[in-house]
């Protein structure tokens, strides 16, 4: 492949990404993620408390799974 066509590939891939990313920012879920993001590293850093901490206090585990059991063969 030539550098040129392999730029082009490159600047094609870009721009399906940079379409996706536009996308995503658009998307009210992801809006809403972002805030209760936003919010809650406001208050660990307003109270001092270590994602840990916060972690412990809703009963989990900082390495837990994300409540999905996996399947064993």
């Amino acid at each position: 492949m030539s550098k040129l066509s392999e730029f082009r590939a490159a600047e094609r891939r870009l721009a399906e990404q940079l379409a996706q990313l536009e996308s995503m920012k658009r998307d009210a879920g992801l809006q809403q993620e972002l805030s209760f993001s936003d919010e809650l590293k406001a208050l660990m850093k307003e109270y001092g408390i270590s994602a840990s901490t916060v972690l412990a206090l809703l009963g989990m585990s900082a390495n837990a799974s994300d409540g999905r059991s996996t399947r064993r063969i």
